[in-house]
C-alpha cells in the first residue's frame, strides 16, 4: 500500500513538472508574440518616411516654380537665394512665404521678405536689409502674447534679432509691386506711433510724421531701383511739398507734391535707375505746416 502510495506520488510530481515546463513554454511563447507585436514595422515606417520625402520634394518644387520670377530678381541683383519656404501668413485668405537671400560669397549683408500667395500670384510685404549681418534662418515666434506672429532673425555668426508686429512691421501690409526696404531710418517721429514703418504698414490712416526741419526718409533697394516711379499717398494735413531726391548718396532732383490728399505718384529721372539707397529730403510743407506726415510711400 505504502509502495503504491509512493508510486502515485511520483506519478502526480512527475504531471505537475510536466505540466509546469509546458505552462512555462507556452508563457514564454506568449511573451515573445506580444514583444514582436509591440516592435515597429520598419517596413511600414521606411515607406512611410519615402513617402514624406517624396511629399516634401513636391512641395518643395512647387515652391521653386511659383517663386520662379523672384528668384530672377534676386539673383540678377548679385544675390543668392538661401532659403524660400512655406510660413505662417496672418490673414486667413493667404499664403505666407518667406525668403532668405545673402550676397554670393555669404559673408557681408542680405535680407530676408516675407511675402504673400493670392491664387496664383506671390509677392512681397515687407522686407528687411543687413548691411552688416547675413541672415541665415527666420522663424515666427509670439514675443509678446497678442495673437500676432512676430519674427526672429538669426545670422550666420549666431546674432538673433527680434521684430515685434505692431511696434516695427506689419504681416497685414499689402503686396507691393516694388522690393525696396522698409528698415530703414528717418528724422525722429512725433511720437511712437508715428515711426518711419507706418508708411510701409498698408494703412492709409496711420503715417510716419516727423518735424519739418530736417526731415528725411532713407531706405535700401537691395535689387535696386528699376521704373523709378516714386508713389505717395498724403493726409488730408500735414502735406509735404517740396522734396530733394538722393540716389546713392548724391542729389538728383527736386520734386513737388500737389496739396491734395490721396495718392500721388511722380516720375524720377534716369538718375535714379538702378540706385541701391534713396533719401527724401523734405524742404517745405503746404499750408505752412511744422510737421509733415506720409502715410504711404513706394518705389516701382
Amino acid at each position: 500500500m505504502f509502495r503504491k502510495s509512493r508510486l502515485l506520488l511520483f506519478a502526480g510530481l512527475c504531471f505537475m513538472a510536466f505540466a509546469g515546463v509546458s505552462c512555462g513554454k507556452s508563457d514564454g511563447q506568449s511573451v515573445q508574440e506580444k514583444d514582436k507585436s509591440k516592435q515597429p514595422d520598419k517596413t511600414a515606417k521606411s515607406d512611410g518616411s519615402l513617402q514624406q520625402i517624396a511629399k516634401d520634394a513636391i512641395d518643395q518644387t512647387s515652391l521653386d516654380d511659383e517663386f520662379a520670377d523672384g528668384r530672377r530678381i534676386v539673383e540678377t541683383a548679385g544675390y543668392v537665394v538661401k532659403e524660400y519656404k512655406g510660413f505662417p501668413a496672418q490673414e486667413i485668405t493667404k499664403r505666407g512665404r518667406v525668403l532668405v537671400y545673402t550676397d554670393k560669397k555669404g559673408k557681408h549683408s542680405g535680407g530676408v521678405v516675407f511675402l504673400k500667395r493670392t491664387g496664383f500670384q506671390v509677392a512681397p510685404a515687407w522686407h528687411w536689409y543687413f548691411e552688416d549681418m547675413v541672415p541665415d534662418s527666420v522663424v515666427n515666434v509670439e514675443i509678446n502674447q497678442d495673437g500676432l506672429w512676430d519674427l526672429r532673425i538669426v545670422s550666420t555668426r549666431g546674432k538673433a534679432e527680434r521684430f515685434v508686429q505692431g511696434e516695427s512691421f506689419s504681416l497685414f501690409a499689402r503686396e507691393r509691386t516694388d522690393w525696396i526696404a522698409m528698415n530703414g531710418s528717418s528724422s525722429a517721429p512725433v511720437s511712437e506711433d508715428a515711426g518711419m514703418w507706418k508708411c510701409f504698414d498698408g494703412d492709409t490712416t496711420t503715417a510716419w510724421k516727423s518735424s519739418l526741419s530736417g526731415a528725411f526718409i532713407e531706405f535700401n533697394v537691395p535689387f535696386g531701383v528699376t521704373g523709378g516711379n516714386l508713389s505717395l499717398y498724403t493726409m488730408t494735413s500735414e502735406q509735404p511739398r517740396g522734396c530733394a531726391v538722393y540716389a546713392d548718396g548724391k542729389r538728383m532732383e527736386d520734386i513737388e507734391f500737389q496739396p491734395v490728399a490721396g495718392r500721388q505718384v511722380i516720375a524720377l529721372g534716369q538718375g535714379v535707375r538702378g540706385a541701391k539707397k534713396i533719401r527724401l529730403e523734405f524742404t517745405s510743407a503746404h499750408a505752412n505746416a511744422a510737421t509733415v506726415a506720409v502715410a504711404e510711400l513706394g518705389l516701382d
